[in-house]
Order: structure tokens, then sequence, then C-alpha cells
């Protein structure tokens, strides 16, 4: 199965980020991570620890390269970068340091809309090519031409575990894997679970967990989305229950259908022909994703007739879908081109420069650790609802099925991952009550209710924004500055009686990618505003609920109306 291992990055920022490299390093005869970590910081296009700029470089600077954060950050977009084709290998033989390519100096001197360029950028990745040498994975395939025919098959709808079962797992030029590729994915459909087991054989088969292979699809999505290729929409027919999965549009069809009958030329066919075929193809490859761009060509009219009766007899008078910079070793290209990368000054960036002078590192990760460990009975007559008693019979069939209560916990929170409001927004309240609040969550859509459900106190009420995982599955700033409205709603309303130092709450799937971020808004707005925010995941939730439910072991609840920052409980 293709690896996409990076997370979804926006067109805009990915435009914005290479922008700002090409200004600072076209001058370099090449340019390294270290290089690339001081521009994207400099710029304030990242952040560590909740710094930005040099204080973010002082910070992350570690002997350790994978804890290095400024690193690791310019990593992640120099492999979707050069997946793109804007940079590549500088040397034959080492993946860096890297120079830009002819494309991407097109992109990063776009003054407009370079949409379609980044289109045509993104249609040209395939595989195998000469730039992913060291990949431990064989298929052979042009994935978004696959992936968008592969959606038209389907009925126009995908769940994103069939991308992985489907077009990231199969050589789109044999035919007959296709089509066996489409009916299995098919036989898969109304039953949730024949998807889920043959997802976990795919992971156990490549040697992974199920969720590392669940991550490969966020980058692809993001293409796609970025495209607008595809769009997210819920869907209860796929397999028996509401699933945020993706749709064609209309665009993604037509661009499908534009690149249908284009001469795909992949690099086994490239390498069998002559020099001087490979270099009409390679002028030709890449002039044409620029006029399919809306650039003008005409500067290069002649060469691009003269290199098409070059090729006639190999691509028969059709357009050519072949992207040379994703493809072939620079030296090849630039010949072709008839121009030469990779000159000029020395690399000029060094992270070991920079001497972490902040001394708030370790106390912006405001973590508290809550212990299950004093003795409480679970209490039953706040659990009236018909959410509460399916969430207790759920737990009550895994419990007489042996399951102890880390798998329970582990179980239900893989079970929630495709959870919409509606679902989720009733088990956050549900848990709640078991641990002991009186908790009442607001009906999506409910525009007279500001908090998505609150815990009804005597004198300290406590409002809680909910994020869904189909909404965002890890908290962000949105939710922690939603959950500080709540607060001056009900202080200003008084529709429950609460006092202005006891918590409103943030609670989500996952807790923030940003953590250290948040942690410097909810000290911002505890000092501004006076304000205590909490905030909470579901595993962290459920930890607490199940222990109550199971072990009979709880927590110190007076923590909860004080709870400023992050929670940590596990069982």
């Amino acid at each position: 199965m293709i690896r996409f291992r990076n997370p979804g990055t926006q067109y805009s920022t990915q435009v914005q980020v290479i922008k700002q490299l090409y200004k600072a390093l076209h001058g370099q005869a090449y340019f390294t991570l270290e290089d690339m970590a001081v521009v994207i910081a400099q710029g304030r296009l990242m952040t560590a620890y909740g710094y930005a700029g040099d204080d973010a470089l002082r910070l992350s600077n570690t002997d350790q390269e994978s804890m290095n954060s400024a690193l690791m950050n310019a990593k992640m977009y120099a492999e979707v970068f050069r997946m793109l084709g804007w940079v590549t290998p500088y040397k034959e033989k080492s993946s860096y340091p890297l120079v830009f390519t002819y494309i991407g100096v097109h992109v990063a001197l776009s003054t407009g809309d370079c949409s379609k360029l980044y289109e045509q950028c993104v249609l040209g990745i395939n595989n195998p090519t000469q730039l992913t040498d060291k990949m431990r994975y064989d298929e052979k395939i042009r994935f978004f031409k696959c992936a968008l025919r592969s959606f038209i098959d389907l009925d126009g709808i995908m769940y994103k575990h069939e991308l992985c079962l489907g077009p990231m797992s199969i050589n789109d030029e044999d035919e007959k894997a296709y089509r066996t590729m489409i009916q299995n994915i098919k036989s898969l459909r109304g039953d949730y679970k024949k998807l889920k087991n043959a997802f976990e054989e795919l992971a156990a088969s490549l040697g992974m967990k199920p969720k590392p292979v669940d991550n490969c699809t966020r980058l692809p999505i993001a293409f796609m989305k970025s495209c607008n290729w595809v769009e997210s929409v819920q869907n209860k027919s796929l397999y028996g229950k509401s699933m945020s999965c993706l749709k064609i549009t209309n665009y993604g069809i037509e661009t499908y259908e534009s690149v249908r009958d284009m001469y795909d030329l992949r690099l086994d066919k490239y390498i069998e022909l002559d020099e001087h075929t490979q270099r009409s193809l390679i002028r030709l490859g890449t002039y044409s994703m620029l006029l399919r761009s809306g650039y003008d060509m005409s500067a290069v009219q002649n060469s691009m007739v003269a290199d098409k009766k070059q090729c006639k007899e190999i691509i028969n008078d059709k357009d050519l879908l072949f992207s040379p910079a994703q493809t072939i070793r620079r030296t090849q290209v630039e010949e072709a081109l008839g121009f030469k990368m990779g000159s000029g000054i020395e690399s000029q960036h060094h992270i070991d420069t920079f001497d972490s002078s902040v001394k708030e590192r370790e106390s912006l990760y405001n973590t508290q650790i809550w212990k299950l460990n004093i003795p409480e009975n679970s209490t039953t007559e706040l659990l009236t609802s018909p959410e509460d008693r399916e969430l207790l019979q759920r737990v009550n069939q895994m419990v007489e099925a042996g399951n102890d209560s880390r798998s329970i916990v582990n179980s239900l929170f893989n079970y929630y991952i495709d959870a919409t409001q509606t679902t989720f927004y009733p088990l956050i309240a549900t848990l709640f009550k078991i641990m002991g609040f009186d908790c009442s969550f607001s009906r999506p859509g409910d525009n007279g209710a500001r908090w998505d459900a609150i815990i009804d106190d005597p004198k300290r009420s406590i409002p809680i924004e909910i994020k869904s995982p189909t909404e965002e599955q890890h908290l962000s700033i949105k939710a922690i500055r939603q959950a500080l409205e709540n607060k001056i709603v009900l202080l200003s309303r008084k529709t429950h009686i609460t006092a202005p130092d006891v918590s409103t709450l943030a609670v989500g799937y996952y807790l923030p990618n940003e953590r250290a971020e948040v942690t410097r808004l909810i000290l911002d707005f505890k000092e501004t505003y006076g304000y205590r925010i909490g905030v909470i995941d579901l595993k962290s939730l459920l930890s607490l609920a199940i222990s109550i439910l199971i072990d009979g072991k709880g927590f110190e609840k007076e923590k909860l109306y004080q709870l400023e920052g992050f929670v940590n409980a596990s069982i």
C-alpha cells in the first residue's frame, strides 16, 4: 500500500511556504532541512511550544533530531513539495539537500491564483519514480487518476478506508486487478464489520497498526479537497451507520474525463526510449503542464511542435500526462529544458546557532494527571435517557464477553471515531452523568442554546463546548475561544447559576495538536478575563466513566470545577 505519511495541509499554506522558501533560498546552490526550518520559523509559519520566530528555533533545538519540531516541520514540507515536484534532491544518491525545480519556481513566483498548476502537480504524482528508490511499497500507479476513476465506479462516494483497500493498494495499469478491487469494495458495503475486518487485515499485512494506516489517507484527501475534486458528506447507506465519507464533485468527474484519454507516460516506458526522445518528452511533459495551467507558452510553441513530431509514434497525437520533475532525476530534466539549477552560494542557515533562552518550555505543557484511586459506586438516577441506556447496554455486553476496563475504553474510543454531533453530544453528557454530574446536552441545530452541553449545579454550573470527531478530530483554538464565549454568555444571561472562578470546558475526540499554542491562549484568557478553561479528550472521559462503572474507582470531582489546561486520565 502507498504510504502518504504526512498530515493534511492546506493548498494555501503549501503555496505560502514555497514562496517564502524561494524568496530566502533561491540564491543558494542547494538548501538543507536546517535552511528550511530557519526560513519557515523566522517567517512565523510555524510555532514551537507556543513561540514563533527565533524563539521557536531555540526551543526546538535538541540533540535528538526526531524531537526537533522545527526540523520535523521542515521535513514534512520537504516531502510534500518533493511529491508535488516543486523541489528535488540536489544529488543523485541522497534525499537531501534539495534544489527548486522549474515547476517549483513557477509556483513560487506566481502572483495570482496558481491552483491550476497545483492541480497538474497533484495529477503528476505517480509511482515508482527515480526519486523514490527507498520506498517500501511497490505499487505502480498514478494514484489520483485512479482514485477519481474509483469514485466514479463506486457510485461517486467512498469511505476513507476504502482508499487504502482500493486505489492505494493496486497497480492501476492492470485492468483485471482494478476491476477485482472495485468488486471487493462493493462486496464489503452494507456490512461495517466486514469493512473493519478487511481494514485490520490490511494493516496487519503491512506490519502496521490500524491508526497509522488510517493516517495515510490524510494527505491524499487534503490534496483532493484542495483541488475541489471531492467533498465531505455524511452517509448512512454505505455501511448502515452515519459516517463521514467523500463524494466526488462534478469538477472531479470532469477532471477524470480530461485525463482519461491522455497518454499516461510512466517511468518503465520512459527508460526504454532513446535519449533524444526522452528529452523531447521531458520538454513536452513540462510545457504541457504549464499550458493546461493557463500559462502563455507561445515562446516555446515551435519546440512543442517539434517534440510532438518526435514523439508521435508514442503518444499518437494525444495530450501527454507526464510530470518530469516528479519522475526523473533533475540532471536529465535540466539538460532537456536547457537550464541549470544548483548554482550559487553555500548554505547559510544552521539551527545550532540558536540557543534556548526561554524558560517556559516545560511549563507550557499544562496537563493535570487525574488518578483513579478514590472508591466510588456508580449512580444510576441520572442515567434515564435512551442514549444513557444504550451506552450502559454496550458496556455490559463487553463486560459479559470478558473484556477488562482498559480494552472497553479502547474499544469505545475506536467505535466513536466517526461519531457526528447527533451521537457525540449525548455520549459526552452520559459520561459526565456516570461521573456524578447532572449534565444535559443541546440538540444540534438548537440555536437557542449557546453551549453544546452544561453541567447543572446549584451554585457552580459548567458550560461545555463539544467538538465531534466529524467536525474536528483534534480540538482547535476555535473550540477554546468558544469555551470562553460560553462562560461569558452564561454569566451574562444567568440561565444557570455559576461563579466567575468556575471552569468552562472544551471537550473533543483528541487533545489539540498545537498544545503549547492552546496553553498560551488559555493563560492569556485567564490573565485578561480571569476565567479558567479546561480541555478534556474522549479517552480521558471514557477512562473516568468506565473506571467508576466497572472498577468502582473514581477521581476527586472537585478538580473539575477548577480545571485549567489539559486532563490526562487513563486506566
